[in-house]
């Protein structure tokens, strides 16, 4: 018996292959392209596009296989979150070495100064 996806609220806060930037040569093209936003932990690399992609690259120098996927993973979650509210284009996060002592909860709030600073987010409408 298959399992039947249901339309809801939280189908909208997934993280499907559509969003994300995929194949190596996207990440050359954004970082080449793209303009940097630096902060303490992480550094956001944008280039407008029709749609909106993610993708996120956690080098060696931050830690092991361990540390790396748990900071990849905090990244992931917190750009699935605000998905919704970006401006559509091609994101990068890249994280630094101090992202791997950092709290997640600091790093989220460093995402979204990150991205309040680049004038990413959507503004509200009323």
């Amino acid at each position: 018996m298959a399992v039947e996806e249901r339309p809801g609220p939280a189908a909208d806060l997934r993280f499907p292959r559509a969003y994300r930037l995929g194949r190596s040569r996207n990440y050359r093209y954004v970082y080449r392209k793209g303009k940097s936003f630096p902060s303490r932990s992480l550094v956001l690399i944008y280039l407008r596009a029709k749609d909106v992609k993610l993708g996120f690259s956690v080098s060696s120098k931050v830690g092991n296989a361990v540390t790396r996927n748990r900071v990849r993973r905090y990244l992931r979650e917190d750009a699935r979150l605000l998905r919704p509210r970006l401006k559509k284009g091609r994101y990068i996060f890249v994280a630094r070495v101090s992202a791997a002592k950092c709290p997640h909860e600091a790093l989220a709030r460093e995402m979204y100064r990150a991205l309040e600073r680049a004038r990413l987010l959507k503004e509200d409408e009323p």
